[in-house]
């Protein structure tokens, strides 16, 4: 094994420490949460907590080197022959993209993903790696496809998103990789809503209804349900997305998919944000926004970003206007350091929203300006 991720280093340190997650978290003063998303490489901690870790559990700097490598690699060498070593280095190439996903945001890397993806394919079709890699590299391929397309949907590249949805899910498959196959059909049903197509994203969850599910992953599909259901006016979504916050607590599992770790009551409560607004009541959207902003660790600063652009927009939308350019601060600070084509339609339409209801100058133009960085 070469390029061991930091979640799997600090899961390894954990285990031989005979600590739990909520005891890890407990010394540390974090979430249980922040753990579970470390451990399943979909964020990193700041320096400062990394050091925290490395001393509670005797790692010897080996957490420090990891999450702050000199200089790490995204591409592994593509003229090489396809070994273990090769797929236990794209498997690092894909935990490193996530992590620049989720400091940075993912619009400058949808190019890197996808070239990694396409070269990582062609490879895997044409057939020379030895037959006991083929599964675990056809799957690490899958995953590849699924952060690609996830880049490629927040930089509103739809018609991308699709194909390399598409292409991974078909990946997935032939892996025999389900959980992985889940992960992408719910990525599907969430551009399928986001682009205006409820209906195809009800017919996608259907689809996902169909598997046996782990009750962390029912959850997450109650959630896409219930977006679908808001955008269609069925005024029994509320009562769906209700239902699943008060369920996602206790469905946390050992055995849930790794990629499942982002499903929690903060997610919820941002999605039924958006749920609010779909029905016409930005000012319960508001309150939905404003806290799960609390929740968010400082490390994920994609999530702030997008989280503090709702916000402002659904502030905008009630027309709360000292608040929404105070807010519009806090996104300002963010997007020197984050991006995302997402949060920048919104807050295009946000600025378009504050010019018709007639908002203070001086919060029209912030908005504009930071629509257009």
């Amino acid at each position: 094994m070469t390029d061991e991720s930091f979640g799997r280093i600090l899961r390894r340190h954990r285990a031989a420490s005979g600590l739990t997650q909520p005891q890890l978290a407990e010394r540390v003063h974090v979430d249980q949460s922040a753990v579970s998303r470390w451990e399943n490489d979909r964020a990193v901690p700041a320096r400062a907590l990394v050091e925290r870790l490395d001393e509670v559990l005797d790692g010897g700097g080996d957490l420090v080197r990891s999450a702050f490598p000199a200089g790490p690699a995204l591409l592994p060498p593509s003229d090489d022959p396809v070994t273990g070593d090769y797929v236990d280095q794209l498997r690092a190439s894909i935990v490193h993209l996530v992590q620049l996903d989720g400091r940075y945001g993912g619009a400058d890397l949808v190019p890197m993903a996808t070239r990694m993806f396409r070269t990582a394919s062609a490879r895997l079709a044409a057939g020379k790696y030895p037959s006991a890699l083929e599964t675990d590299f056809t799957a690490t391929v899958a995953e590849l496809g699924e952060v690609a397309g996830w880049l490629a949907f927040d930089a509103m590249q739809h018609e991308k998103a699709r194909t390399l949805n598409l292409e991974a899910l078909h990946l997935a498959r032939l892996a025999g990789n389900t959980g992985m196959e889940l992960f992408l059909l719910g990525n599907m049903a969430l551009l399928a809503q986001e682009t205006g197509q409820a209906r195809e994203a009800l017919r996608t969850v259907e689809l996902m209804e169909r598997f046996p599910l782990s009750p962390r992953v029912r959850v997450m599909t109650a959630l896409r349900r219930a977006r679908a259901a808001a955008d269609l006016g069925d005024d029994r979504a509320i009562t769906l997305i209700h239902r699943a916050q008060a369920e996602v607590d206790s469905s946390v599992q050992s055995t849930d998919p790794e990629w499942a770790w982002w499903v929690d009551l903060r997610e919820l409560t941002v999605h039924e944000g958006g749920m609010w607004r779909a029905i016409g009541l930005p000012e319960r959207a508001v309150d939905c926004y404003a806290a799960a902003l609390e929740g968010i660790p400082a490390e994920y600063r994609w999530a702030s970003y997008l989280g503090a652009v709702s916000l402002v927009s659904a502030l905008v939308e009630v027309r709360s206007w000292s608040e929404a350019e105070r807010a519009a601060e806090q996104v300002a600070k963010l997007a020197a350091e984050v991006t995302s084509a997402r949060a920048s339609k919104r807050l295009s339409d946000a600025a378009t929203t504050a010019r018709r209801l007639r908002a203070p100058h001086s919060l029209e133009g912030l908005l504009t300006t930071l629509a257009a960085r």
